[in-house]
């Protein structure tokens, strides 16, 4: 079995070579491209998560100075009566 007989040239090596290389250059731009999505997917959920956490430290500000308020409501009551 010859060469010839393959019928197997230079040119259609240089077109297979081409085509990997061309395949290979399309993912890694598809990856770099997903790379890319993905930290933003991850900062915006690192935002949501301090943002929930901002909401849940306001939730107990506010409720210790309802505490704060009622006890000085209270004393205020006490020292009228």
């Amino acid at each position: 079995m010859n060469l010839t007989d393959i019928n197997f040239t230079l040119y259609d090596g240089m077109y297979i070579l081409a085509g990997f290389i061309f395949a290979s250059l399309l993912f890694s731009f598809y990856v770099s491209k997903l790379k890319k999505e993905i930290k933003t997917i991850k900062r915006w959920y690192e935002k949501k998560s301090v943002g929930a956490d901002d909401s849940s430290l306001k939730v107990k500000t506010l409720e210790n100075k309802i505490k704060t308020l009622e006890t000085a409501l209270k004393k205020q009551m006490e020292n009228n009566i």
